[in-house]
């Protein structure tokens, strides 16, 4: 009973730790949690090197153990694609629930743009049986970050990886020569202004992922390029699914009905913030 309080009481004082450090208490207890289960609950001395390193450094946590959860799996991580955030599970979930990708007995042809550590396309593999995914981003060492993943999680034969910079006419070539019948993105839309505001963790990750590769001044170039995209293809029958800013919304619709395209939902996260935006195109 003495050393079970024992281990509680040092498990506190870490977590106390992390709080004076800046931390939130919610998100130094989740970390405590998470360290815990890594290096088992006795093995006090590793915690405690990550905990003075993550204090020192300001180096989010997944990044010190190279590893992040999303969903009901596991992925490697370092600094060349962002950490997975459980706002982007919802996008997910809710692309299953308001689909019927998941019982389709037809190949269901997905294209996910800016992969990233590839939580999207190896999650929509999982879930998806008949699902066929191709899942791009702009640098080599991310899409080996991905393809590890995938492989990882045994899904590997059912995305197919490329370099590809969506403002290239190869994006454009993987439009006119495909049909897809789910395009999926949680492309860049953080301004600079913006960015400069964050928390010093948010700087260790990759800033090409959060603001993107060209000037972004109103955080809408990538959703306008991957709208124009989609538009000039006119597929028949594609769902268009985006990870958003919610301050974005306005701009989007706008958008969406200059090219009247009309028949769209906006989703909410856990915060109720409009998150999520999902167009259904037909013809």
């Amino acid at each position: 009973m003495q050393e079970s309080k024992s281990k509680k009481e040092i498990e506190q004082k870490f977590v106390q730790k992390l709080i004076l450090a800046g931390i939130e208490e919610k998100e130094a207890k989740k970390e405590i949690l998470i360290l815990s289960k890594e290096f088992g609950e006795d093995n006090f001395h590793k915690i405690e090197n990550v905990v003075n390193e993550r204090i020192k450094s300001r180096t989010p946590l997944q990044y010190l153990i190279s590893k992040a959860y999303f969903m009901d799996f596991e992925v490697k991580v370092n600094n060349k694609v962002l950490i997975p955030r459980p706002e982007t599970e919802i996008l997910v979930e809710e692309i299953i629930y308001i689909s019927t990708f998941q019982s389709a007995s037809a190949t269901v042809k997905i294209l996910d743009i800016g992969t990233g550590s590839g939580i999207i396309a190896i999650a929509l593999a999982r879930l998806i049986p008949n699902s066929q995914i191709v899942a791009i981003d702009i640098e080599r060492g991310i899409i080996d970050v991905a393809y590890e993943n995938a492989k990882q999680n045994n899904v590997q034969d059912k995305i197919q990886f490329s370099i590809c910079d969506i403002f290239s006419k190869q994006a454009e070539t993987l439009f006119e020569n495909n049909n897809f019948n789910l395009v999926i993105s949680n492309p860049p839309y953080i301004k600079e202004a913006i960015y400069n505001t964050f928390q010093p963790e948010v700087k260790h990750e990759p800033k090409i992922a959060l603001c993107g590769s060209m000037e972004n001044k109103t955080g809408l170039i990538y959703y306008e390029r991957i709208v124009e995209l989609i538009y000039r293809r006119q597929p028949i029958s594609t769902m268009l699914a985006f990870e958003i800013d919610p301050p974005l919304v306005k701009d989007l619709e706008t958008l969406l009905s200059k090219k009247k395209l009309n028949n769209y939902k906006i989703g909410k996260d856990y915060n109720g913030l409009d998150r999520y935006l999902f167009v259904s195109l037909e013809t």
